[in-house]
């Protein structure tokens, strides 16, 4: 993707998994003066090298996690420091219920008294509940593995505004990725 649009890798850094020693990575990136940071990790890690990296003078630099990172803990465990800090999803924002699948969802959990779990995580269990169920109904017979995925492999399916396809050698089913940006303790789409 950096190819394609003339632009190359400027430095790479890593952390030893399940810790958050992210020093040495950090240091490696910051010397290459990148003007974007992208991150694959889990929300303690990515949050300390936020941090530590605009303690370091790096407050220009855009920060960018993908949706594996944990949106609220990685907003709760950022604070002040998240401000900006972008974070690709997989699902839209869930507070969004201008979106019909997200509203059925808003519904389905206050049916569950569990309005207070709405995220991220819930929002996107709830549409691959609703996926499964799909391929499911789709079966004739005995539900075994071959037949869920033969089903999965012919699926496509609107759950209202989030659309799934799957087909032979594409095990994608979602094209999509809603980018978010933490805002005052929040996250908001960026247009």
């Amino acid at each position: 993707a950096l190819e394609k649009r003339g632009m190359e890798l400027v430095a790479t850094g890593t952390y030893e998994r399940n810790t958050t020693a992210v020093r040495k990575g950090l240091l490696e990136i910051r010397k290459a003066k990148p003007e974007a940071v992208v991150m694959v990790g889990a929300y303690a890690p990515c949050a300390e090298f936020v941090k530590n990296a605009k303690k370091a003078g790096m407050k220009d630099v855009i920060f960018t996690n993908v949706s594996f990172v944990g949106t609220k803990a990685l907003i709760e465990a950022l604070g002040d420091d998240g401000e900006g800090v972008i974070i690709s999803q997989v699902v839209p924002l869930p507070k969004d219920d201008s979106v019909p699948a997200v509203k059925a969802y808003h519904a389905a959990m206050k049916a569950a008294g569990m309005e207070d779990q709405v995220g991220f995580v819930s929002l996107e269990g709830y549409l691959v509940g609703k996926l499964a169920a799909e391929a499911l109904a789709k079966v004739e017979g005995e539900p075994t593995r071959e037949a869920m995925l033969n089903s999965f492999k012919a699926l496509s399916a609107d759950f209202g505004g989030v659309s799934v396809a799957y087909g032979e050698g594409d095990n994608q089913g979602s094209e999509v990725v809603w980018l978010s940006a933490i805002s005052g303790g929040d996250v908001k789409l960026v247009e």
